[in-house]
């Protein structure tokens, strides 16, 4: 299984292009890469304010709160299977 990969040789097509387009689209691509990367962390920061840790002002890395968040999640419906009496239909998952 071979990956595609993009040419860098000078011959690969690109010198009919405006070099001034292609660095204004280059500026574009890299202004959308930051705005995606500002929503990621801000979606993380989020969810790390909604996971109890000790101590409690404790920053925790991006795959630490998605297994704790996992982790949390899996304890809250424990939780609930304890103080909740199940319906007759309920399914489990």
């Amino acid at each position: 299984m071979s990956r595609n990969r993009r040419s860098t040789s000078s011959t690969s097509g690109d010198s009919g292009k405006d070099p001034q387009l292609t660095f204004d689209q280059r500026l574009q691509a890299n202004a959308r890469e930051r705005y995606r990367t500002h929503s990621v962390n801000s979606a993380f920061n989020n969810l790390r304010l909604l996971i109890p840790t000790e101590p409690p002002d404790r920053k925790l890395s991006k795959i630490e709160t998605l297994r704790l968040a996992k982790s949390y999640i899996s304890h809250l419906i424990a939780v609930l299977f304890v103080t909740l009496p199940l319906p007759s239909d309920f399914i489990s998952w």
